[in-house]
């Protein structure tokens, strides 16, 4: 059976927290409540992308995709702290964006072997000229490095790619698309493909939050050079990307389960009822406290994965930062799912409508938890590594 200790390292004193991260935090709040009103969200719904493209290229050029990217690839090299303080703002603004799909791209061309593919592509996606995804998932739930069907064979020097990805984020908007497929030798290999191309179809998907836009993309017989493929064990990049995944939905959905509790008590507050405010009457201010203990239990498991993924014994023991942040987004997932149910519930009548916001995060919600696997998947996996 495994030592407990061993499967997360210590935190550090106050998880790392300075007052550097402490302004950063400020800053991005502070642009987020500018630029990223729930009206700019709502009118995502209608907007053919999903997102305004403007404004993501202005997000690029404060670095938000960079952060923690290193410098000599045009980050800012912080660590994975400042990361996940910008996620949870993003996800408190239900910012919409393809930010999440190019970083899990850019992190399979950072954990990638070939500097040349780095030093091609990186640049582009940071600065905005390609939008960039990641194809996670295949037909039937699938998702993962052990779950991937689309193949790849050698012929004259060049790769070819058949089968299918689904889910694939904002893959109508991206210029780049790393598919996972794999080869004559049953290996796991990561391989980026330049849209649009010949044999490669994109047909959209209805995704439960239109903010979250995906697309369901067939490879028939794409051939790709040689050097497409990232150099290095595709199956342990996959998982860094899911890894890394996971942490950005659980501090998102931090900061989307905050904005929700507080939008709920501020209702509670004002809603008067038989001459009182609701929020008076314990029925409803006890699940509002009941969400802010969740969400305060999410947030120190957010900052734990922090700290998991920046410590240095994550560089040999990349299982390390995976079993943080899978705790991290089952609990987070949880936070957020009972918040916006109450939400719901405590605005009455109102909650169920188009007007009221909370549906918005409602939304969120259910895109996040469906997405790189639910609580259920993550706790199934942790009870592996501890019972061996």
């Amino acid at each position: 059976m495994t030592d407990v200790t061993q499967i997360i390292p210590q935190a550090p004193y106050a998880f790392g927290f300075t007052e550097d991260h402490e302004l950063a935090r400020k800053e991005a709040r502070r642009y987020l409540n500018e630029h990223v009103t729930r009206e700019h969200v709502r009118a995502q719904y209608e907007d053919p992308r999903g997102f305004d493209k403007e404004l993501y290229r202005q997000t690029l050029e404060l670095g938000w995709l960079g952060l923690s990217v290193p410098e000599q690839y045009g980050g800012a090299g912080l660590d994975a702290l400042h990361l996940l303080l910008l996620w949870e703002e993003l996800g408190r603004a239900l910012y919409p964006s393809p930010l999440f799909a190019s970083a899990l791209a850019v992190e399979a061309l950072l954990r990638g072997r070939h500097e040349a593919q780095r030093g091609q592509y990186l640049p582009e996606i940071l600065s905005g000229n390609v939008i960039a995804t990641f194809a996670y998932a295949e037909p039937g739930g699938a998702w993962g490095s052990d779950q991937v069907s689309c193949r790849a064979e050698p012929k004259e020097g060049s790769w070819v790619l058949s089968g299918t990805k689904v889910n694939v984020p904002f893959a109508a908007s991206a210029g780049l698309l790393i598919a996972p497929a794999i080869d004559h030798k049953g290996e796991l290999g990561l391989f980026l493909l330049e849209l649009p191309a010949a044999g490669i179809e994109l047909t959209p998907e209805v995704s439960v939050d239109p903010t979250r836009r995906s697309a369901r993309v067939e490879l028939d017989r794409v051939k790709v050079p040689h050097g497409a493929r990232i150099q290095g064990d595709g199956r342990a990049i996959f998982q860094r990307v899911c890894s890394l995944g996971y942490a950005l939905l659980a501090a998102e959905m931090v900061g989307a389960a905050e904005a929700t509790m507080l939008m709920t008590r501020d209702y509670a507050n004002d809603r008067q009822q038989f001459g009182r405010a609701i929020g008076s009457f314990q029925a409803v201010k006890h699940p509002i406290v009941n969400a802010m203990v969740q969400i305060e239990l999410a947030r120190s498991l957010v900052l734990g994965a922090a700290s998991a993924m920046s410590s240095t014994e994550a560089i040999d023991r990349p299982e390390i930062a995976e079993h943080a942040t899978r705790m991290a987004k089952a609990f987070a997932e949880e936070a957020l799912s009972f918040t916006v149910q109450r939400g719901v519930q405590l605005h009455g009548g109102f909650g169920f409508t188009w007007d009221c916001d909370v549906q918005l995060y409602f939304k969120r919600m259910l895109w996040t938890r469906a997405t790189l696997g639910d609580s259920t998947e993550h706790r199934q996996a942790l009870a592996k590594v501890l019972f061996g």
